[in-house]
């Protein structure tokens, strides 16, 4: 870990620019690849949802070769002459295969796919290193999403002829007619919900899902959006128009988890260069342990539909996985959608976990700047593996990573701005 986190220290150093200008030696059609793989992640669930809709059946295999060409595609943006995405995939590649063989052979590839997906983008947004590119797409996709939601909650049955959700999951197999009593039509099965809503009452109890055709993905989009415009500031010029839509998403969703945490990341924002990295490297395996001595103390079975009750949940399932599971050398049909927490431990045992998350933590932003955009995501994804596995969902998790990469491989990020203000250069004390 440490050698690849050095390797990515000189990538980084080699390969920053400032903000305000574009890498002439990077292709044209590279750019535009990058583009192409990061809208297609946006929609393609929602492009292929009408294709079974209105033209033909569609199959789990539709779906997954779909995503094999958006993910090769970001690798094609990604590959350069350069060592560390090499090393790292050479990596993560060999230790899957080894949980494989302790599994006794039983393949998950999804769990390979879920960290091919960060690897790509990530490497493609540090190739690229344009801020002004990951502003665009930002702008883009919220434009994207907000009209499609809109469009759903304003005339939700024509909607639904064009773009039959349930159907959807139904033909890729995701879920059964059965387990919806019969119903073969209408929205995702959270997209009405049963309690009045908590944002915005009197827009009724429809939670919009638009591109996603879930409602879990808006919040998260939401957050994305709302830290990318926090991060980049007075050099946004599409700043204010990012935050609204943000806002619009969250309440089109009746989006708690989205609300909350785009609280607690401007809330934080002042502290995130007060904290160091091994802090942030700890905090997940923290939470983790308080929450699986809650759920062995309490016994608790789970909780309402609330964030105290999705903690009581993952509580839950962490008590049920057994030491063979947790270290990776075991399968289980243990349901982990309700907790990332507990969907990584399954998926890539606790060493597995520990250290993709140190590779992310300790992974060198540019600047004092992009480190704290690089915390906000850290917040994010804590916050998001307590209560749902959402953070692999190329839906979002694309868009994610390539501002991430963008972030961490520019210097002098408001080099562009016109203040004639001094700078003075700090480095977070989390690198000192």
């Amino acid at each position: 870990m440490t050698a690849v986190s050095a390797a990515a220290q000189g990538f980084n150093r080699s390969r920053s620019i400032t903000a305000g200008s574009v890498d002439d030696t990077i292709p044209g059609l590279i750019r535009f690849l990058a583009i192409a793989a990061l809208i297609a992640a946006l929609v393609f669930n929602f492009f292929l949802c009408f294709v079974n809709t209105k033209l033909m059946g569609i199959a789990d295999g539709y779906v997954i070769l779909s995503e094999m060409v958006i993910v090769g595609t970001a690798f094609v943006v990604a590959l350069t002459r350069r060592a560390p995405i090499y090393l790292l995939l050479a990596a993560f590649i060999s230790y899957m295969l080894f949980i494989f063989a302790l599994r006794g052979g039983e393949l998950n590839l999804k769990s390979v796919r879920d960290i091919l997906i960060p690897i790509a983008f990530y490497f493609a947004g540090m190739r690229l290193r344009d801020p002004k590119l990951g502003d665009n797409l930002v702008l883009v996709s919220g434009v994207i999403v907000v009209a499609a939601g809109l469009f759903e909650y304003l005339a939700v049955d024509t909607y639904v002829s064009y773009f039959n959700i349930v159907g959807y999951y139904i033909a890729r197999g995701t879920i059964t007619a059965d387990q919806l009593f019969g119903v073969k039509e209408g929205l995702f099965v959270s997209g009405m919900r049963p309690e009045p809503r908590t944002i915005l009452p009197f827009l009724g109890q429809h939670r919009v899902s638009s591109v996603f055709l879930e409602p879990v993905s808006m919040g998260n989009f939401a957050v994305m959006i709302y830290a990318w415009a926090l991060y980049r500031g007075r050099a946004f010029k599409g700043f204010w128009l990012a935050l609204i839509m943000a806002l619009v998403v969250i309440a089109l969703a009746d989006a708690r988890f989205g609300l909350y945490t785009c609280v607690l990341i401007t809330v934080f924002y002042p502290f995130y260069n007060l904290l160091p990295r091994l802090a942030w490297a700890v905090l997940p395996f923290l939470l983790l342990a308080v929450l699986a001595a809650y759920g062995i103390a309490s016994g608790t079975d789970g909780g309402a539909n609330d964030l105290v009750g999705r903690f009581m949940v993952t509580a839950h399932i962490l008590t049920q996985l057994s030491p063979a599971v947790v270290l990776g050398s075991e399968q289980t049909s243990q349901f982990t959608a309700d907790s990332g927490l507990a969907y990584s431990l399954t998926a890539f045992g606790i060493f597995g976990f520990v250290v993709l998350w140190a590779i992310l933590v300790f992974a060198p932003a540019a600047e004092a700047r992009a480190w704290r955009f690089h915390c906000m995501v850290m917040v994010y994804l804590l916050l998001l593996m307590q209560i749902s596995d959402s953070l692999y969902s190329i839906k979002t998790a694309a868009l994610l990573w390539f501002l991430l990469g963008t972030s961490n491989a520019c210097k002098s990020f408001f080099a562009d701005e016109t203040s004639a203000r001094p700078t003075v250069k700090r480095q977070p004390m989390a690198a000192r």
